[in-house]
């Protein structure tokens, strides 16, 4: 099965004193066994946020196992990347941040039908198996 993973996911597996820790704890068994994908937007939000709330080792730490673990997508080499993204961001009024709906763009085109996220929004986006 091929999974998208979100930020909202990675940061909570890292971050102990994130209020889903525990339950990102729960989807280990699917990283590990299945194909997994995430973009470099979606590298840049987490060990950003990695970095500020809790420490450059850890974002370092955090960057290390990403690039072990997971097929990384560069999200320009699709035509019209930023143009697409930007009419789903419309579409979904600002409910979804940017780089959200780039997730989406990568998704289509990739066909990758299986997100792990946290963040409740993604159930609207068409095409898309939310796995929370």
């Amino acid at each position: 099965m091929k999974i998208f993973v979100d930020s909202s996911f990675l940061i909570a597996l890292v971050n102990e004193n994130d209020s889903l820790h525990e339950k990102s704890l729960e989807y280990i068994d699917l990283i590990e066994k299945n194909d997994c994908y995430i973009s470099n937007l979606v590298i840049n939000e987490v060990i950003t946020v990695i970095g500020n709330k809790i420490d450059l080792e850890t974002a370092i730490s955090a960057f290390d196992l990403i690039n072990d673990i997971f097929h990384v997508i560069n999200e320009y080499e699709i035509k019209d990347f930023n143009s697409t993204t930007m009419l789903i961001y419309e579409k979904h009024n600002t409910k979804l941040s940017f780089t959200d709906c780039s997730i989406i763009v990568d998704m289509h085109y990739h066909k990758i039908e299986n997100l792990l996220s946290f963040d409740k929004e993604f159930k609207k986006a068409e095409g898309i198996n939310l796995i929370f």
